[in-house]
């Protein structure tokens, strides 16, 4: 009898335990979805939608990034300066690198969260003929309508629409990112991801576009771009000057416009003279530290 018992209490235990699993898995998730919307109110507003994450970990990020935001410009010796100034201020939990190792692959943030809406815009200047990114883009994001633009000709047709045209600010026979935006009828669109590589002629093509402030410039979410030290290098009298102030008014037209450096790379190519940087952009009031004294510090 005692035998019998124990048998129908373990039967028993089994089907609660049975029950219990079906119940958490068919709930569970949402109650959690709830609780983590419910608690990320702070980061969906500062990221413009973008992130989703608890109100203690998003004050940690601003934190951080004000700690390394103001330590980011040293200068330092004249060929060792990117290893000395301009480190990342921001982090993404699952940035990816789409395309291929070495000099071609970008570093995304979050790729995952593009797959959740329904379309993107994806642009590229300076591919050289290397598509690796386009391809393994358009892979992972059948969802993003990417263009691709170069001095060239080349063929991408695949993966990517190709567009010849020098790109620029505009003038000297270039074209600005709103010349195109206007030709193709994708003004009034967001721009998801702006890959860039012009060998030096980015400084006067985001001095262009930041000069404006409009539709254009006010929605582009994610910049990779390769920053070249070429154009900054003049020898003066058999004596080399290195004109760093302009790179350093670069960095600082992306922090006025909002953007923090989530990933950085050396192209070992050239490792004195370019690197890779990743930018996202954030809302401006990421850009403040509420202290609890409730005053407000602009970074």
């Amino acid at each position: 009898m005692i035998n019998v018992n124990k048998r129908f209490c373990s039967i028993l235990l089994l089907f609660f335990i049975v029950i219990s699993f079906i119940l958490l898995n068919n709930y569970h998730p949402t109650l959690l979805n709830n609780i983590r919307i419910s608690n990320c109110e702070l980061s969906r507003i500062e990221s413009d939608n973008f992130f989703c994450e608890i109100d203690e970990d998003w004050y940690r990020r601003k934190e951080v990034f004000y700690l390394q935001h103001n330590r980011n410009q040293f200068t330092g010796v004249p060929y060792m300066f990117f290893q000395d100034n301009y480190e990342p201020t921001f982090s993404c939990r699952f940035e990816q690198r789409l395309g291929i190792n070495g000099d071609g692959g970008k570093w995304i943030c979050d790729v995952y969260r593009l797959k959740q809406i329904p379309s993107c815009l994806i642009y590229s200047f300076g591919s050289n003929g290397e598509f690796s990114f386009e391809n393994e883009t358009s892979r992972y994001l059948p969802n993003c309508d990417i263009h691709t633009f170069d001095m060239k000709e080349f063929n991408c047709t695949d993966f990517c629409t190709f567009h010849q045209t020098r790109i620029g600010d505009g003038l000297g026979g270039t074209k600005s990112l709103r010349m195109i935006m206007s030709e193709l009828n994708h003004t009034g669109r967001y721009l998801d991801i702006l890959k860039i590589d012009i060998e030096g002629s980015e400084y006067e093509f985001f001095e262009d576009l930041f000069n404006t402030t409009d539709y254009v410039s006010e929605n582009i979410r994610q910049i990779l771009v390769e920053i070249h030290l070429s154009k900054l290098i003049r020898n003066v009298n058999n004596v080399t000057v290195y004109e760093f102030e302009k790179l350093h008014d670069l960095f600082q037209l992306f922090h006025d416009n909002h953007y923090v450096i989530f990933h950085k790379e050396v192209n070992l190519y050239n490792p004195h003279w370019a690197f890779e940087y990743s930018f996202i952009k954030l809302n401006k009031q990421f850009f403040q530290i509420n202290n609890p004294s409730n005053s407000t510090e602009h970074l």
